[in-house]
């Protein structure tokens, strides 16, 4: 693939996609747009799931365990601290 796409700024990447779409959208019927429209969608979120992926097994890698615990313990600690926060919010909310 040429890198030539990745030069482009972002208002124009974005703009670009905009016109394709209402472009495709005029010329094809409603079955057509929803069929293409779902595979594109398959197409970028298999690329998404892919690179996230990848980036989880690179941070993986390049941890080391106890610095893992340590971070997992610190994540815990603030996930049961704002679910209690929520838990607190949803009591108030119920006595209304």
């Amino acid at each position: 693939m040429q890198r030539a796409v990745f030069n482009i700024d972002p208002y124009s990447f974005t703009t670009s996609a905009f016109i394709i779409g209402l472009i495709l959208a005029k010329e094809l019927s409603i079955e057509e747009q929803d069929s293409i429209g779902n595979w594109l969608q398959l197409i970028g979120l298999t690329m998404q799931t892919y690179a996230s992926q990848n980036v989880t097994l690179a941070v993986s890698r390049d941890s080391t365990s106890n610095d893992s615990k340590d971070k997992n313990s610190s994540d815990i600690e603030t996930l049961k601290e704002t679910i209690k926060r929520m838990e607190e919010e949803l009591d108030k909310l119920y006595k209304k």
